[in-house]
Parts: structure tokens; sequence; C-alpha cells
């Protein structure tokens, strides 16, 4: 009987001791909480973990500093744990929704957004689209080239001095499981161009038409398949000789790029990769391209990418490139970006097809930056300087052999102004 009631005084301390250990925990943890202090509040909850102490509470308080902080895996983490004690809670899925969205996953905001019963949704998330998000943008880039002229060449060969791009398109979603891009451009490059037909060459302006699309097939969470094309269309002059004489007439040339990819959208990693087959410059080429993007804190504040492309050309043989880009917010309205690529490709295309050069240049390195800055909750301004050290040959395109190499330089500017709906 003695070693009954000893047991009953000994339980009875101990449920004291939680009680008065979680009363004492759980109040720290709140004043912790008004504070805004979330390096004390984490401290404080892991105490509560090791003791079993785990509630819908203490995770929303968690997952609220974590938001506010901009540390949307934390925040998603708690705010999932919180459904687990309160599965009506509406609050939770609407910061699940904003965490997804402000870490630049837009796509599985959509995707979330459009899992919730109608009866789990606040009037605020009844309120948004389940697709809802355009970009639309337009822009010009500006290049100037050191041009480097010969006398007399007899083969295939560009002395570029300037060339300007006018640009313009769209991103939007059907519904939330499918994403559309269009982009059109309109390129233009002077200069003096030889071939076997005009040794001294002809100074001219060429000039280009490129139409691009995408489409992605939307999963949560997290992946896209997608598939792009890219077609640039120019004319020729050529002189035909008749009965009655000579004449000209223009013949249309088009050159295309076509691919398919997959990217996987984390929280701290972003990977993507694809490949495409194109016609450029009487060839082929088949190349693969392939990007990680890291985000160490889980937001857009602070991101790097590293991304690399190795192409194979039919007669030209085997070439590559590599990229490194770094970005981070300095100010509210202020993003800043600087890259680096090197690489000896000509007749390229990157960033999913969104991007080609099909020209005999050879960017061997390039140094650029975006400076983006936001207008506002809708319109954004992207300004892009560069400059690139190039490396240009004389192309025998019967033999498939290039000579002459010589050294260029050119800067660049890009202004492109995007709309966000």
């Amino acid at each position: 009987m003695r070693t009954i009631l000893v047991f009953i005084l000994i339980s009875i301390s101990i449920l004291g001791y939680s009680q008065t250990d979680f009363i004492s925990l759980d109040k720290q943890s709140y004043d912790y909480y008004l504070k805004g202090d979330y390096k004390n509040l984490k401290q404080t909850a892991k105490k509560q973990f090791d003791l079993g102490m785990d509630y819908y509470y203490l995770r929303m308080r968690l997952g609220i500093l974590a938001y506010n902080n901009h540390h949307y895996a934390s925040a998603y983490k708690h705010f999932q744990k919180a459904l687990t004690f309160n599965n009506y809670d509406t609050i939770s899925r609407e910061y699940i929704y904003y965490s997804y969205l402000f870490a630049g996953r837009k796509a599985d905001a959509g995707l979330y957004l459009k899992n919730i019963n109608l009866n789990q949704k606040n009037m605020h998330l009844k309120s948004l689209e389940s697709g809802g998000f355009s970009n639309f943008y337009s822009g010009i880039n500006y290049t100037s080239n050191d041009a480097k002229l010969y006398t007399s060449n007899p083969l295939t060969y560009e002395a570029i001095e300037n060339s300007l791009s006018v640009y313009a398109g769209f991103e939007t979603y059907f519904g939330s499981k499918t994403k559309l891009n269009l982009g059109y451009t309109n390129f233009r490059k002077t200069g003096t161009f030889y071939s076997s037909t005009n040794t001294t060459g002809e100074y001219r302006t060429f000039k280009q038409n490129q139409v691009y699309g995408k489409l992605c097939i939307l999963t949560y969470p997290g992946f896209e398949f997608f598939g792009y094309g890219h077609i640039a269309f120019y004319t020729e002059e050529s002189a035909q000789t008749t009965f009655g004489g000579r004449r000209s007439s223009a013949q249309i040339f088009t050159e295309s790029t076509f691919g398919l990819g997959l990217t996987k959208n984390l929280w701290k990693l972003r990977f993507s990769g694809n490949g495409s087959y194109s016609k450029f410059g009487g060839s082929n080429q088949f190349r693969g391209e392939a990007s990680i993007t890291y985000l160490p804190f889980g937001n857009l504040n602070l991101y790097t990418t590293t991304n690399g492309m190795y192409q194979n050309d039919k007669h030209w043989g085997a070439t590559y490139q590599f990229s490194q880009d770094i970005g981070f917010k300095t100010f509210k309205y202020l993003w800043i970006e600087a890259g680096v690529m090197t690489g000896n490709s000509f007749l390229y295309t990157r960033n999913q097809g969104a991007t080609i050069n099909n020209s005999f240049l050879i960017p061997a390195l390039s140094v650029y930056g975006n400076a983006i800055v936001m207008l506002g909750n809708h319109f954004s301004i992207t300004l892009t300087p560069s400059f690139s050290k190039n490396t240009l040959y004389t192309w025998d395109t019967i033999n498939y052999t290039q000579s002459n190499k010589v050294n260029s330089n050119s800067t660049g500017f890009s202004f492109t102004l995007t709309y966000k709906k």
C-alpha cells in the first residue's frame, strides 16, 4: 500500500512539473513571438519539441515569424504541421500560398491554390484566381563591335559594327497546369560581309525576324515539363538572268531550333535540363544544356546559377559554353545580378531556346549584369550592360575549316520593361 502511495505521489509531482514547464515555455514562446524575436523563439521551441510538446499555436508562431523573416521553406514546414492539428485552418493555407509565391515558385502557388477545397479557403484565397499570373515585356538591345576589316577575303567573314534587337513577348498561365511563353524579336546587324562572290566585302544591314514559343506542363510540387521552338526568318537578294535581261529576287531562308526539357523547383535548389536540335549555317546541331540554381535562404534575396551547354555540330565539331550568375536584393525595390560566360561556341541557343546567336561570332568571354528596378506591384525595369571578348574566324563553308583568327571586343546595353499582372 505504501509503495502504491509513493508511486502516486511521484506521478503527481511529475505531472505537476510537466504542466509548470509547459506553461513557462509556452509563455516564453508567446513573448518572443509578440516581440518578433525569431531566433529565441526557435530556441525555445526546440526545448519544447525535446520535451514532446508540439501544438498548433507553437507552429503558428514559428510559421508567421519565419515568413516575416523571408524563410519560406521553414514557414511552409511549420504551417503544414499546424494543419495536422487543425485541418480547418484557412490562415495557414494562405501563408503557404504566399510562401510559394514569394520564393519564386509561382507555378506551385497556383497549383496549391487550385488543390484547396472551397470550404478550406478564407475570403482572400477565394478572391484569387487559380491561374492568375501573366507577364508582358518589351525592350531593346544595342551592341557595338570592334570591327576587323580585310582588304580582300574570298571566304565567309562578318565584320559587324553594331547590332540592334527590338523584342516583345508575354508569359501566361492557362488555368494552373499550363504555361505559355511567346516572344518576337526583330534583329539587325550592320557591317561588312565577305564571301566568295564579294571578296572586297559588302557594307550592308542584315535583317532578321525571330519567333519564340515555349509550352510548359506543370505538376505539383515543383515539376515543369516543357517544349520550345525558335525560328528565324530572313531574306537574301539574288540576281537572275532572263531573256529580257537581269532581275533580282528575294528568297526567304529560315533557321530554327526545337527542344524538350524538365525543371524541378525545390525551396533552396532549382534544377533544369534540356536537349535540342537546330539547323544553322547550312549545318545542324545537337545540344544539351543544364543549370542549377541555389537559394541559400530559400528566398529571392540571394541566389546563384551555374549553367553549362555542350553542342555538337555536324560539320564543325563539338563546342561548349559555361556561365556563372549571382543575384541579390539590395533594397526593397532593387535587385542586382551579375554573370560571366566563357566558351567557344557559335551558332548556339541558350536559356531553353529563348536566346539564339546564329552568327559566326564566338563570344569567348562575356561579363554582364542586370539592375532590376521594381516600380510598384506591377511594373519593373531591367537595365543590362555587357562586355564581350570575341573570337572571329574566316570560315570555309565548303571544306568546313576556319582560319585567320582575330579577336575583337564588344559592348552592349539592354532595356526591358515588364508588366506583371
